[in-house]
C-alpha cells in the first residue's frame, strides 16, 4: 500500500508550473505548498491507489501543508469515519487559505447526515471561507430543505452586505433554488432581480460570478 511520503515523491515529480500560476492566480496562499496538479490526475491517482479505502492515509494527507495532497486527501477520505472534530480543526486550517480547499472540504460535510447542522453553524461564522462552506451545503440540500424559502430571503436581504466568497455562495443557492425548487423558482428570480449584479473578487482570473436571472432560465429551458 503506498505512503504519504510515496505519494508526495510521485506529486512532486509532476510539478506544472503553468498551473501552479493559476492556482496562485485563485487564491492558493504562499503559505500552502503547491505542485500545481488537476483535479484530473489526482483522481487517477485515487483510483489506481484505491486511496478512497485508505481513511489513515487520506486523513494524513488532508493534515498536511500542501496544497495538492490536502485536496487529493479530500476527495478520498471516507466522510462517514471523519469525526466532528476533524471538520472542525480543517475548517480552522482552510478558512483562511482558499475557496478549493474549503469547497473540497463542504462536499464531504455535504456527504454526511449532520450536514445542515455544520451549515446552520458556519453560514454564522465571522470567517468568510466558512460562511461560503455553509451556503454550498445547503445548496447541496436543496431538495430536502424545509428552511429554503427562509435562505432565500435571507439571501435577499444580505446578500449585498456579505463578505466576498459568502456572496458568491449566496448568489449560486438563489440560483440552485431557481433550478431545483418549482415552489421557489418565481421567488428566486424575484430574489436575483432585486439583489442585483453580484461583484465577487475572484483573484487575477477570468472568471465570473454567474447571472442568476439568465443562468436559472437557461438551466430550467434545458429540462423542459
Amino acid at each position: 500500500m503506498i505512503t504519504f511520503d510515496q505519494l508526495d515523491t510521485e506529486l512532486q515529480a509532476l510539478e506544472n508550473p503553468n498551473t501552479i500560476k493559476i492556482f496562485r492566480n485563485h487564491g492558493c496562499p504562499d503559505s500552502l505548498d503547491l505542485y500545481g496538479l488537476k483535479i484530473g490526475d489526482l483522481k487517477k491517482i485515487i483510483r489506481r491507489e484505491k486511496l478512497t479505502k485508505n481513511h489513515e492515509l487520506a486523513v494524513e494527507l488532508i493534515e498536511s501543508n500542501n496544497s495538492d495532497l490536502i485536496y487529493l486527501g479530500l476527495l478520498a477520505v471516507n466522510p462517514n469515519k471523519v469525526t466532528t472534530e476533524q471538520i472542525e480543526k480543517w475548517n480552522v486550517a482552510f478558512r483562511e487559505t482558499w475557496s478549493q480547499l474549503t469547497f473540497g472540504l463542504a462536499s464531504i460535510v455535504s456527504k454526511r447526515d449532520d450536514a445542515l447542522l455544520f451549515a446552520k453553524k458556519w453560514i454564522e461564522s465571522e470567517y468568510d471561507l466558512t460562511k461560503s462552506m455553509g451556503w454550498q451545503i445547503y445548496s447541496e440540500h436543496i431538495n430536502n430543505l424545509p428552511e429554503a424559502e427562509a435562505l432565500l430571503q435571507r439571501a435577499k436581504e444580505t446578500l449585498q452586505s456579505e463578505s466576498n466568497r459568502t456572496r458568491y455562495s449566496m448568489n449560486g443557492f438563489i440560483i440552485t433554488c431557481g433550478i431545483y425548487k418549482d415552489d421557489l423558482h418565481e421567488k428566486a428570480i424575484e430574489t436575483a432581480k432585486s439583489v442585483g449584479k453580484v461583484h465577487v473578487n475572484l483573484g487575477k482570473t477570468a472568471c465570473k460570478v454567474p447571472d442568476a436571472i439568465s443562468y436559472i432560465e437557461k438551466a430550467r429551458n434545458r429540462t423542459n
